[in-house]
């Protein structure tokens, strides 16, 4: 059976954060552990940050991410859709 927590990044992309997830988790705001929160990532790339948050975060109530790369959108889109 398929888990949020069994998600991760299934791209590499020039610019990801998977090696920065523990320093970034310093920048945190610490009500993110405690209140329901919309999780909002403007540029997306490869999600190192997104699937970090959904995995760690199960308060997230929803996610809106995006990214200028149509055709990455599109991979998420259909990876969504058909997993």
């Amino acid at each position: 059976m398929y888990k949020i927590s069994d998600s991760k990044p299934f791209v590499k992309w020039a610019g990801g954060k998977g090696k920065l997830l523990g320093q970034l988790d310093a920048f945190l705001p610490t009500r993110l552990y405690t209140e329901d929160f919309t999780y909002i990532e403007p540029f997306v790339g490869g999600g190192a940050m997104l699937f970090h948050m959904l995995c760690k975060f199960r308060n997230i109530r929803k996610v809106i991410f995006n990214d200028i790369n149509v055709d990455l959108i599109k991979a998420y889109q259909t990876v969504r859709d058909h997993p």
